[in-house]
């Protein structure tokens, strides 16, 4: 018996082994492109529809091998791609260094029409379980020398729990990035930041409006200034990263909504679902996908880039979406 329950324990810990190793390093490169062809009342619309490139959630570092393979197989999948406009939901970041890891990546891609972002919650801030601890070594040490030594012990102690704790356990800000500096190296590269603004798209025989709206968790977004000045009536791709912003009733007036954050859940369980919505409305079933309420639709996007560097029953997404005329 006794060697039947190791034999058992044995094993189990080795298909954990074998599945934590997947969902570390294999799913997560795994780039789905996916393709999806939406009607929208006909306003604003050539014949053949306009195709959008929805891209979030990139959470760039510095490097590492499992990235750039997931940005090489982006790169394939695109390749040959046409597209006319580019929408970029938030968290290109996980940390700073990875911002020109984005701007790399966004540099190669070549919408026809326009390119548009709005930022996410990782954009502003850096996150960490132990960021609590360098804030209070910091004020101790400053206020009292005569803590200097045990701020450096406690200083010691946090490097180690990151290195366990891979910095990501817990979402404590430890240090807020520039983002309007971000901007400005995304608008010299042609992208269009929308932060609470909207702007009036037309060529190829399309005429439509694109807004977007703040992060809803660290920055301050504003639905009511977005659609300011967009024409009633008017055909309109709303885009925000965070997916609450459908709570809102006056996302109606969208035709299609954009958003991310969700991630999908990153790790996807029988029978339970996403085992994290990110702590959206949404339900576990259905932390990604498509959502529509009378005549308007939006898209969640699993993202490209994870929280915590594990992906299982949810593969990294891209996503072209075609608009096109709905028949009257």
């Amino acid at each position: 018996m006794r060697r039947n329950i190791s034999q058992g324990l044995i094993s189990a810990a080795g298909a954990a082994a074998v599945l934590g190793l997947y969902a570390n390093r294999f799913e997560r490169q795994r780039v789905e492109l996916t393709r999806h062809t939406i009607p929208i009342a006909g306003h604003g619309l050539p014949a053949d529809g306009l195709v959008l490139l929805h891209l979030s959630d990139f959470h760039f570092r510095a490097g590492g091998a499992v990235q750039a393979r997931k940005i090489a197989h982006l790169r394939e999948q695109l390749a040959g791609e046409v597209y006319d406009v580019l929408a970029l939901t938030g968290d290109l970041i996980h940390d700073r260094a990875g911002f020109e890891v984005a701007l790399h990546l966004i540099e190669g891609l070549r919408p026809r029409l326009a390119a548009f972002y709005v930022p996410g919650n990782h954009d502003y801030a850096e996150y960490s379980v132990w960021g609590i601890f360098d804030r209070v070594q910091e004020s101790a040490a400053t206020a009292r020398p005569g803590f200097a030594e045990a701020a450096a012990t406690a200083r010691q102690m946090v490097s180690f729990g990151r290195k366990v704790a891979y910095n990501q356990l817990v979402r404590l800000p430890v240090a807020f990035n520039d983002v309007p500096a971000m901007m400005a190296e995304l608008a010299a590269r042609g992208v269009r930041p929308l932060v609470n603004r909207a702007v009036h798209v037309q060529g190829r025989g399309g005429d439509l409006w694109f807004a977007g709206v703040d992060d809803q968790v660290e920055g301050q977004p504003d639905l009511a200034a977005a659609l300011n000045g967009v024409p009633e009536g008017a055909g309109l791709v709303l885009l925000a990263h965070n997916p609450d912003i459908w709570l809102n009733p006056a996302v109606q007036r969208a035709d299609l909504v954009l958003a991310g954050h969700t991630h999908g859940g990153q790790v996807r369980l029988p029978l339970l679902g996403a085992a994290h919505t990110q702590g959206t409305h949404l339900p576990r079933r259905h932390a990604a996908g498509w959502f529509q309420r009378e005549g308007t639709w939006m898209f969640v996007s699993r993202g490209l880039g994870e929280s915590i560097p594990l992906r299982f029953g949810v593969r990294p997404q891209a996503a072209l979406i075609r608009l096109i005329p709905a028949i009257a």
